[in-house]
């Protein structure tokens, strides 16, 4: 990475404020003529390797998307059609279908706003089975008719994960090696299951896991990943933007499935203190529709000790060349992680 990229992501991180603010980030580009990643950070920190491993929390939304579109163009799957086929054990799925979960326009609830969960959580608790998950969010109980309004959900990517699972006749981690990391050889990532599993990983101390006021909390030692109720990947950031570039320019997504997956929707209301100028949500990505301010796509995610984004900026003009960038902090501040983000780009095509 030259200098001057890296002085000024290494302000932004300079810039935050706060308990919730990053020390230190892995950031990854990737493009035609350029593929590289390096650890930054502030205040005297060490900078994490570039091969750390990162929580990607929501991120891994757009995993599961992207396999099962992947599927879907191989005739596996109808994203249009009722899913009671594959989640027959479940009383909505014949008024639900796969795109509606993807887009978040099936009219199901979150636990984001459950006291209960986030009591749980930062008691050190165990996690809820996926069943639990369900009946805590009465999630059989549509709050709105599918496909009318757009809803954040991770119960609906919950649902998302069980019908990949099944439709590729795969646990989770392995649906995703076969479609997503296997055929681009990336061996840097995982899923963690387990306490032990987060044993290595690049994470902050956590203020969310410390509660109010207490002191920041270890989240190897406190925090269980089942508790991300759709699963969680652990990935380097270099392996994330080469899989977010090549389901873009490489051919891993059929073009159709690719394009499909870019069509979003509006989001409601405004993202203070984001890049964003007119968000939008496609199939399991978030979408700048502002031609202005974008073209741009990808995600975030955050959680106990980490924040991660990932987007994929492509061409714009004769000569440009499509980057994908993913920035992965040790805080818990998806605004700063989103910033550099656009930060890197900018300043990669000035």
């Amino acid at each position: 990475m030259d200098r001057y990229t890296a002085d000024r992501l290494t302000r932004l991180l300079d810039e935050g404020e706060g308990p919730a603010t990053a020390r230190t980030a892995v950031v990854a580009v990737r493009s035609g003529s350029r593929s590289w990643a390096a650890g930054l950070a502030r205040g005297g920190a060490a900078p994490p390797p570039a091969a750390a491993r990162f929580l990607i929390y929501s991120i891994t939304k757009t995993l599961t998307a992207a396999a099962l579109l992947r599927l879907c163009g191989r005739g596996r799957i109808d994203p249009d059609a009722p899913l009671d086929r594959w989640l027959p054990d479940f009383a909505a799925a014949g008024r639900i279908t796969l795109a509606q979960l993807l887009a978040h326009r099936a009219g199901l609830r979150n636990y984001g706003g459950s006291p209960a969960y986030h009591a749980a959580v930062r008691a050190g608790e165990e996690p809820w089975s996926e069943d639990g998950f369900l009946e805590r969010c009465r999630a059989a109980d549509l709050f709105a008719p599918p496909g009318r309004e757009f809803s954040y959900s991770n119960i609906g990517y919950l649902l998302a994960k069980r019908v990949l699972e099944r439709a590729s006749g795969l646990p989770f981690a392995q649906a995703l090696e076969r479609e997503l990391f296997g055929p681009l050889s990336l061996t840097g990532w995982s899923v963690p299951e387990g306490r032990g599993d987060l044993s290595g990983l690049w994470t902050g101390p956590s203020p969310y896991l410390g509660g109010k006021d207490g002191p920041p909390g270890d989240v190897a030692a406190r925090y269980h990943p089942g508790w991300v109720a759709h699963g969680v990947v652990a990935a380097t950031a270099a392996d994330i933007a080469e899989l977010l570039h090549a389901l873009f320019t490489g051919g891993l997504l059929p073009g159709a499935e690719a394009a499909r997956m870019q069509e979003s929707f509006p989001v409601p209301g405004t993202m203070r203190g984001r890049p964003w100028v007119e968000p939008g949500y496609g199939l399991g990505l978030m979408v700048e529709r502002d031609g202005q301010a974008g073209p741009y796509w990808g995600h975030t995610g955050g959680g106990p000790g980490g924040s991660a984004c990932a987007y994929h900026f492509p061409a714009r003009a004769a000569g440009e060349e499509p980057v994908t960038v993913a920035v992965f902090t040790d805080g818990e501040d998806n605004d700063q992680a989103e910033w550099m983000t656009v930060e890197a780009v900018e300043t990669l095509r000035e």
